[in-house]
Parts: C-alpha cells; sequence; structure tokens
C-alpha cells in the first residue's frame, strides 16, 4: 500500500519539531535520577567526577524561524570521538555513541548588536535538542552568528542537579536573509562522501559495526568540497539534510571540516522519524521561508532523494520555488528517468557545475 503524505505543508512553530517521549521517556528520568544522585555523592566525596559533551550543530535562522540544535554526549570530545565509553554497556556496543539524556541547556543567541535572545531546552529521552523558535530576523541581520551554549544541569525528579565538567563546542547560525541569492540543499551519503549505503546497511556490517566499533571515517567525493566553496562565496547559502542520525553527529560535523566543505546549516535525523518523512518535512520547512532566492535540490540516485524530492515539488505553494534537482548515479543502483524539465542527472562533478552554473548566471 502506497504511503499518503499531505500535499500541503502545515507549519506548527513549538519548542521541538520532534514527538514527545512516550512512557519510556519517564521510566529513564526516574532511573536517571537515582544515578545522578549516586554520582553527586562520589563528586562530593573525590570519588569520581563526571565528564560530559555538549556538540552544537550549525543551525538555521529564518524570517519566520530560528532552529537551535545540539547534542550531550557522557564524555570528553576526545572520548567520543575516539570511541572510549565511559559506561560499560557502551563499551560492550561500542557503535553505540552514549548520549546523555535530560541534560538542560541554555542557548544564547546574538541577531544584532543589541538584540540577544536566549531559550532553554532539555536533551528529554533522545540525547540531543532541536528546538525551533518563531524569531524573526530583524530588518539588519549578519551573514553568520554564533550560538552560546551553558549547561543547566540534570533534570530529575528532584530538581535540576549540576553534576561534572562540561566540554562546550559552539556552533553558527546562518542568516536566511535578503543577503542571500541562492539556497542549496544538499543530501550528504553518496552525493559529497563516499558512504555505499547498499553494502553498509547488511545485517552483518550492523552487527560488526554495533559490537566492534567502526569508527565513522568517511571519505569525501573527489571535488565536490572545492565546488561547495566556489559556490558559497558567490552569496549561496549550503544547506545539509542527511539521514545520519543525531547519535553520529560529532563524526560528520569532523568530516565536514576536515574535507574543508563550506559551513552551513545541518539537519540530522532522529531515528524515529524515517528517512522519507525526515528529508520531506525539513526541506518544505525551508522552503516556505525562501523569498527570491534560487534554490537548488541536489541528492543521488542510492536512496530515495528523487522521490522525495519529487514530493516536495508536488507541495502546494513551495515546490515551484525549486529551480532544478540535480541527482547523481551512483553506480551499482538503476539508472532514473527524468519527468520534469527541471530533473537533471549527473555522473561526473562537471555535469554538475554545468547545470548549476546555468541556474545561477
Amino acid at each position: 500500500m502506497k504511503r499518503a503524505y499531505p500535499t500541503k505543508f502545515i507549519a506548527s512553530l513549538r519548542l521541538s519539531e520532534l514527538p514527545r517521549p512516550k512512557w519510556w521517556g519517564g521510566w529513564i528520568r526516574f532511573i536517571k535520577s537515582f544515578e545522578v544522585l549516586l554520582f553527586k555523592v562520589l563528586e562530593i566525596f573525590d570519588l569520581y567526577r563526571a565528564q560530559k559533551s555538549i556538540i552544537g550543530i550549525p543551525s538555521l535562522a529564518t524570517p519566520g524561524f530560528t532552529s537551535l540544535q545540539a547534542i550531550v554526549f557522557n564524555g570528553t570530545q576526545e572520548e567520543v570521538l575516539g570511541f572510549k565509553p565511559r559506561r560499560l554497556f557502551h563499551r560492550i556496543l561500542r557503535g553505540i555513541p552514549d548520549l546523555e539524556f535530560f541534560e538542560r541547556v541554555k542557548f544564547q543567541v546574538s541577531f544584532s548588536e543589541n538584540n540577544l535572545r536566549t531559550i532553554e531546552g532539555s536533551s528529554e529521552a533522545r540525547g540531543f535538542l532541536h528546538l525551533q523558535m518563531p524569531w524573526q530576523l530583524p530588518e539588519s541581520s549578519p551573514r553568520v552568528s554564533w550560538v552560546r551554549l551553558a549547561p543547566q544541569g540534570v533534570e530529575t525528579i528532584f530538581g535540576k542537579i549540576p553534576l561534572g565538567d562540561y566540554e562546550l563546542l559552539s556552533a553558527p547560525v546562518f542568516f536566511l536573509n535578503n543577503n542571500i541569492e541562492s539556497v542549496i540543499i544538499s543530501d550528504i551519503d553518496d552525493t559529497i562522501k563516499n558512504s555505499n549505503i547498499a553494502d553498509t546497511t547488511t545485517i552483518s556490517s550492523v552487527l560488526t559495526g554495533l559490537f566492534k566499533g567502526h569508527y565513522y571515517q568517511y571519505e569525501a567525493i573527489e571535488g565536490m568540497a572545492e565546488f561547495y566553496q566556489s559556490l558559497a562565496v558567490k552569496n549561496s547559502l549550503i544547506i545539509y539534510v542527511t539521514s545520519t542520525p543525531y547519535a553520529l553527529g560529532p563524526f560528520l560535523l569532523k568530516f565536514l571540516r576536515d574535507r574543508n566543505f563550506p559551513e552551513g546549516p545541518v539537519f540530522m535525523r532522529w531515528l524515529g522519524y524515517g528517512r522519507f518523512g525526515h528529508k520531506w518535512r525539513t526541506i518544505n520547512r525551508i522552503l516556505s521561508q525562501v523569498q527570491n532566492q534560487k534554490c537548488l535540490l541536489i541528492g543521488d540516485s542510492g536512496e530515495q532523494d528523487l522521490q522525495i524530492y519529487r514530493r516536495i515539488c508536488e507541495t502546494a505553494n513551495y515546490g515551484d520555488k525549486v529551480n532544478k534537482i540535480l541527482i547523481r548515479h551512483v553506480p551499482g543502483t538503476p539508472f532514473q528517468k527524468s519527468l520534469h524539465p527541471r530533473e537533471n542527472f549527473y555522473s561526473e562533478i562537471s555535469e554538475l557545475k554545468m547545470q548549476i552554473e546555468s541556474v545561477l548566471k
């Protein structure tokens, strides 16, 4: 049976676009409350001190809303990236990053010299925060600002309890204002990095990664970083929308930084959302704020990018804002046919450059 999706996207602004935790969230909070008390006693007697990391994710501010994102991990950033977990459970299952639940974090964003806004949120039972605030851009705003992060303690049934030492990694927030001439929404897996999704999602590879850990080392597609950099300096905003789960955020952000891809908002997936619904909802929400900018969608044939982009173009009010769809043919996948003049396929980066330049001229 074909799954039905709404033909009109309805934006509802609230602290989080994600479903609230179900009954198991309450149990996690209850158990964690006593864990926190135990560690607090050990901390008082100088027997143990918790180490945590709050890692900000590059976010987006638009004329209608502002997204703020962060992930909270148990351990220092070096331990997180090096898979040196502190808990026994995560030493056995090395492929599962050690997220911290019910951590409260304060965000501060500067929109202009005299415009500072503050909000608090909780990582709840997911280990990350994704707040979407109805903060409108002022008439004059910079191209990019920085989000300040501050820990507020652990939410327990006894109240907020500060625990341990924190390493903080702030993140930029990018402004979709009138200075932006084009918006390029790009997938990541098999679009700018070789992921071989078909080979890495088999049962054997998943089990190997779960128990042994595969350290999430990624290989960039040659020439893509340099090309994206050339687009970024031409007043283009690169927005990365990926099916990679939030738990793997540090590895993905490290890949983008180490391979010299231009910075831009990164929207990852919560494991409670399917790939199709996550990308469809996120891109529609971005397009709802696109005004006079040209918009391109870049993906690959390895998953459902073409089907998602087609569905987006069918969405009332927003679909017509898409100037071009560009799909990279991944070797070993079936060739796809174009159903609309804006749909284009490429195998070499030279073909991609030609198609994008035809739109941005």
